[in-house]
């Protein structure tokens, strides 16, 4: 009897201790009333994160949830309702995809199982199912036996033109573009009545952004941050990457450094100088206030290499 019971404590014990570490990877941040940031850790995607090393949103309506983006992978959606169970009992309704980068949406097949509609802009899709099976193949690599399950699935009714207005649970949202963002396609869900956006990978707090080979140029990059600030100066941001944030944080962590990378590469790239001696000498001068941002040492200088192709 003693055996039968302390095998019964064991057991439970484990499924808590399990439950608190899937729980502690992504960290639920209460932005205002039933409005939420699950953000997860700065660093990069590995097995324990499930590839959400990204920070999510959630908007808790009287008929369910509104995620905002949904992980990596399958391991990685569930990663996330395992977050949500921590603030409501209320199931997904809807996602709201914001880019096309593999934790933005290659968990909503997850969702859509469980009766989830999967919203998104058409622009947005395009970009995801020509990056799909390159961003999973990737996810494999990096992630092994964590990314077994996951099937990449868009919204099958994606929405035209760049902007869209959206009633749901009661909620007044809009999704919007305002131009190439860290991926093509990147789109913003915005609040208006409580002015907070959910900018996804437009904006990175507490670390630096990464500049990738895919179609997006930094110089477009900083000129859409220019225009979703001037256009909607959110009181709050729930950025891609990193905790909420006020407007003056997001522009002194990405719309500055994005500025200052034009300024400082693009005239190296298009008088031809010499790129190692480019990143070299850039690099040796980025402002302290980038190099306190985490990540700085294993991104800046890829960085300036991958905007100095872009310029050239």
């Amino acid at each position: 009897m003693f055996k039968t019971l302390l095998k019964a404590f064991t057991a439970a014990a484990l499924a808590t201790y399990a439950f608190a570490a899937q729980a502690s990877v992504l960290q639920p941040v209460k932005v205002t009333d039933n409005i939420y940031a699950l953000v997860g850790p700065l660093g990069q995607r590995d097995a324990a994160n499930a590839g959400d090393n990204a920070t999510f949103g959630a908007i808790v309506t009287p008929d369910g949830v509104i995620l905002i983006d949904s992980g990596a992978t399958k391991a990685g959606a569930e990663l996330i309702e395992t977050t949500l169970k921590t603030v409501t009992p209320k199931p997904v309704r809807w996602v709201i995809n914001t880019g096309s980068q593999d934790h933005r949406w290659l968990g909503n097949a997850t969702f859509a199982a469980q009766g989830a509609k999967i919203i998104a802009l058409d622009s947005t899709v395009k970009v995801q199912q020509a990056n799909a099976a390159k961003e999973l193949q990737g996810l494999k690599m990096l992630l092994g036996e964590t990314a077994a399950g996951t099937t990449p699935m868009s919204s099958p009714d994606p929405l035209p033109g760049d902007e869209a207005k959206l009633t749901l649970g009661g909620i007044d949202l809009e999704l919007r573009r305002f131009g190439n963002g860290h991926f093509p396609g990147d789109a913003v869900v915005w609040l208006p009545k409580q002015r907070i956006a959910f900018s996804g990978d437009l904006v990175f707090a507490d670390r630096l952004l990464g500049v990738l080979d895919n179609g997006s140029r930094v110089d477009q990059w900083a000129q859409t941050f220019k225009t979703f600030a001037a256009t909607l100066k959110p009181e709050i941001i729930v950025p891609g990457h990193g905790k909420p944030c006020s407007l003056a944080q997001a522009q002194a962590q990405t719309g500055d450094y994005l500025d200052w990378l034009v300024r400082e590469v693009k005239p190296a790239a298009q008088n031809m100088d010499d790129l190692e001696k480019t990143v070299q000498r850039v690099h040796a001068a980025t402002p302290e206030a980038f190099r306190k941002l985490d990540n700085f040492e294993g991104i800046d200088k890829k960085n300036i290499n991958r905007a100095y192709l872009e310029f050239q």
